[in-house]
């Protein structure tokens, strides 16, 4: 294996594992943030982001041919399950209170179709994550 393609892997890992990152910690502070000025804009762009999370999410195991990095970028699911602990609340809450509830993300009433779609993406692409972290973890074992 050549430079280049040890470089290659260890950086679509370490990106994939900010990315990660970015988006749980982006979700853990929806409880602080809220709706704000901008109405449901954050809520949108948490939306779109949880896809393109769980699509880098996937390369995460793109070290596992090098042994000795793999080894120790596994341990980064470690604070991405602390952070991830950190998103339940707000997911929780939006399922609870728009999906079963009916009630708006933000803003006034009637909410928009994609408000009651909101926190079952979340859910899904935050179990893909989980999913391709722990195949992340358990493979180095």
């Amino acid at each position: 294996m050549n430079v280049a393609e040890v470089l290659l892997r260890l950086g679509c890992s370490l990106v994939a594992w900010l990315v990660i990152f970015t988006h749980t910690i982006w979700l853990a502070t929806l409880r602080v943030t809220g709706c704000g000025g901008d109405g449901d804009q954050f809520w949108r762009l948490l939306l779109g982001f949880a896809v393109v999370a769980a699509g880098m999410s996937f390369l995460t195991r793109t070290t596992r041919k090098i042994p000795a990095v793999h080894d120790m970028l596994r341990w980064a699911v470690v604070p991405a399950a602390f952070f991830a602990s950190l998103c339940a609340p707000p997911v929780w809450q939006a399922l609870a209170q728009t999906t079963f509830g009916g009630a708006p993300l933000c803003g006034p009433l009637p909410a928009p179709a994609w408000h009651a779609w909101w926190a079952p993406v979340q859910v899904f692409c935050l179990g893909i994550m989980g999913w391709n972290a722990w195949l992340a973890f358990r493979k180095a074992l």
